[in-house]
């Protein structure tokens, strides 16, 4: 038995596309959960990680980072058991494919109420949830809601965890953060010349 490879075939089963290690189960427009199950490969154990993914927010932040957009990435997400709230889940043999699914099933329906880009900041709540990428994102669904108003508060408080030191860290957020400052700076003018 190689639980990472029974849980996703039972993934693709029910409907989630694959690629890799990462699966995705369109829920509604840009909207899609995500499960990661690991490479799989000869392990035969599992702790997989079960999140969201909205293409809006990742295509903004991609172009905002100045990355290749990536189809498989997950917007955010969590090792299962952090996402119920029971602490990081991992399974082994002779455990059956059917108990990880359960688990994965009842993280989705955690999240669900979370499809929306005012409800998703909730996620990084969750515990192991906040990437190193969350506060990029964070402002990108500001972006993304025309809540132009929050951004500079995101931005001083990401700027603060990102430029604790002169490094390519640093860098990276500045970058960042000149990108956006140009493009409120053209809505503004936007909004300005419509009125």
């Amino acid at each position: 038995m190689n639980l990472r490879r029974d849980v996703s075939k039972a993934l693709v089963g029910r409907g989630f596309r694959r690629n890799g290690r990462m699966h995705l189960l369109r829920v509604d427009g840009d909207w899609s959960f995500w499960v990661d199950t690991g490479p799989l490969g000869k392990r035969k154990d599992i702790s997989p990680f079960v999140g969201v993914r909205h293409d809006g927010i990742e295509r903004l932040w991609s172009e905002l980072m100045e990355f290749p957009n990536d189809d498989w990435v997950g917007t955010v997400g969590a090792n299962v058991g952090y996402v119920l709230g029971t602490g990081y889940k991992t399974w082994e043999p002779p455990s059956e494919p059917k108990e990880v699914l359960d688990s994965i099933d009842s993280a989705v329906e955690r999240l669900r109420p979370m499809l929306s880009l005012h409800a998703l900041p909730q996620a990084w709540s969750i515990t192991g949830a906040k990437s190193p990428s969350w506060r990029y994102r964070d402002i990108v669904i500001q972006l993304l809601l025309g809540n132009r108003q929050a951004v500079p508060n995101r931005l001083d408080a990401a700027r603060v965890e990102m430029c604790q030191q002169e490094d390519e860290i640093c860098a990276q957020f500045r970058a960042f953060e000149q990108r956006i400052q140009a493009r409120l700076r053209a809505q503004e003018h936007s909004d300005i010349t419509t009125d």
